[in-house]
């Protein structure tokens, strides 16, 4: 049992809130305030005809680990179409998970943008002056991962579910669950102990993010902010 002197006494005066009184902005306010901090899943995809996407998402965690799974959520535009991201997996069942670490959060953020789905992100990043990503071949899938990061996913999907109810009689959401068919690994970030075991990877190594509430984000080194990029006449 916590000491009392921890524990502090019990708040007896909690606001009610009905999760069915809420817009969907205020649900998604209270869920991404409240569910925090969020691992970063940042994808590449392509569509049939081999066009890249690259896309940021923060509704994304590992569920399964035989074999390994990972879930992501991805919202529908209020058109009642499916992001790019969505819709290349859909299409060839493939996608990469790439790892953020600190000194890449300002290239995921601009990657994040609502860019047409002809705007390769890769290349729009090199031209904004923003960063170079390096695309690299993936083992097993046809989307390459990013060359800069310290690990990546290589991922093919097993299950796509429809949730809530959106535009045009489309759903709100669709939960996506990849298999885990290969991680790529930056070599530093393997180490064995005296029995060849291997050893838990140092979080300041790795140096991940994760996603708070609003703009902000948290790292090994604190939190900082990103405000969401802007493209077109709102720029």
């Amino acid at each position: 049992m916590l000491p009392l002197t921890y524990a502090g006494a019990a708040n007896m005066d909690h606001q009610m809130i009905d999760a069915a009184s809420l817009s969907p902005r205020e649900a998604y306010q209270l869920m991404t305030d409240l569910i925090a901090p969020r691992p970063i899943a940042w994808v590449s995809s392509q569509d049939r005809a081999g066009r890249r996407n690259l896309a940021p998402f923060s509704y994304f965690q590992a569920v399964c680990s035989n074999p390994p799974m990972v879930s992501l959520a991805f919202s529908w535009r209020a058109d009642g179409t499916p992001k790019d991201t969505l819709r290349n997996i859909l299409e060839t069942r493939e996608f990469v998970v790439n790892h953020c670490a600190r000194p890449l959060a300002e290239a995921m953020n601009a990657s994040s943008a609502e860019y047409p789905a002809e705007i390769d992100e890769w290349a729009e990043l090199e031209r904004l002056g923003v960063a170079t990503l390096t695309p690299v071949p993936s083992r097993h899938v046809a989307p390459p991962r990013i060359g800069q990061v310290a690990a990546a996913l290589e991922c093919r999907l097993v299950h796509a579910i429809p949730l809530g109810a959106g535009a045009m009689q489309r759903p709100s959401t669709t939960l996506v669950l990849g298999e885990v068919i290969a991680f790529q690994l930056d070599p530093s970030l393997l180490t064995r102990d005296a029995r060849g075991r291997s050893v838990a990877i140092d979080p300041a190594r790795l140096d991940a993010i994760g996603r708070l509430g609003g703009m902000a984000y948290t790292g090994a080194r604190g939190h900082f902010q990103l405000p969401r990029p802007k493209i077109g006449s709102d720029a």
